[in-house]
């Protein structure tokens, strides 16, 4: 893995993270019914996912000026002869399908967990 995946990858995940953490206060204010609350939680994962693939569909094909992953390798040259936009496309469009993935597996887990709080009810 080349350090402009590995930037895209983490450019990613800081999103998802930050997202995380307000699904998480939203599910924390929710408490009271905890049924409720997971399945607030599997829908925003859900809604995550969703707009992972959004953004990795609708990728600019175009010409960047830049942004977040290339500022976290800006000290290291891309190798060679290829077009630098479309290794970026590419790596980022990888990350948000990978981190899509995940978010919807989250969102299974915690869906079943709603139904099973649902069932204890």
């Amino acid at each position: 893995m080349d350090a402009l995946q590995r930037a895209a990858r983490a450019s990613v995940a800081r999103i998802c993270g930050y997202y995380c953490i307000a699904v998480l206060l939203i599910m924390a204010a929710l408490s009271f019914d905890p049924t409720s609350s997971f399945r607030v939680g599997a829908m925003l994962a859900i809604t995550l996912s969703a707009a992972l693939i959004y953004k990795a569909w609708n990728m600019p094909g175009g010409k960047s000026n830049g942004d977040e992953a290339w500022a976290l390798i800006k000290r290291q040259d891309s190798s060679g002869t290829q077009d630098p936009n479309r290794l970026q496309t590419e790596a980022l469009r990888a990350a948000y399908h990978e981190y899509s993935k995940k978010a919807m597996a989250i969102a299974l887990g915690i869906w079943l967990v709603s139904v099973i709080a649902a069932a204890v009810d």
